[in-house]
């Protein structure tokens, strides 16, 4: 399964914006965020991402327009990394060439761990072991599209693998660091009526 967010539309209000950042940069730095700071604001990542406050502020309606659709990426994103029903998906190509979605998911890893470190998040030893060797595997990750490629099915397979393991990492990231519930304390005596 695919991110519903329109790629393009990501890119138009980056570009808009002044960023540099591909959609994928983008929305990785924005998870890492999200994972790091349960109190971010949208604004904050826009500024991070853009160079467009000042034009906001001067009244440029068009940096406003693409700040406002970005701002709403953001409360999506939200709402899907605490979605009960792990409706989250990293936002990444839809290119059939593997070696386009291998650079994708690299820079999306390589946002990822820069949102983590843009949000303070620097010991992971307060953490399972489990977030320990998931950001490890994405260092590992954000250098994937020098990755070789055997360049038949088994490519896809291990891509589609890949972005599953990213998107189950993350939710598990997002959930230690912004505990949403209580778990379940269920002892062997106590039983169920």
């Amino acid at each position: 399964m695919k991110s519903d967010i329109d790629i393009e539309q990501v890119q138009k209000n980056l570009t808009t914006l002044g960023s540099k950042a591909t959609p994928f940069e983008a929305h990785g730095t924005l998870c890492g965020l999200l994972c790091g700071r349960s109190d971010l604001e949208p604004r904050e990542w826009i500024a991070l991402t853009t160079a467009a406050e000042e034009s906001i502020e001067q009244g440029d309606l068009l940096a406003a327009e693409a700040s406002e659709w970005l701002a709403d990426l953001f409360f999506k994103t939200v709402a899907a990394l605490s979605d009960n029903n792990l409706k989250f998906y990293p936002l990444l190509a839809e290119d059939e060439d593997e070696s386009i979605q291998l650079e994708a998911i690299a820079l999306w890893a390589q946002g990822f761990l820069m949102g983590l470190s843009l949000a303070g998040v620097e010991k992971f030893s307060e953490y399972s072991e489990e977030v320990g060797e998931f950001v490890a595997a994405m260092t590992s990750i954000s250098t994937a599209d020098d990755y070789d490629l055997a360049g038949d099915d088994s490519d896809t397979e291990a891509i589609i693998e890949l972005v599953e393991f990213i998107r189950i990492g993350v939710l598990l990231v997002n959930e230690e660091m912004n505990p949403l519930r209580v778990p379940v304390d269920i002892s062997a005596d106590q039983t169920l009526h």
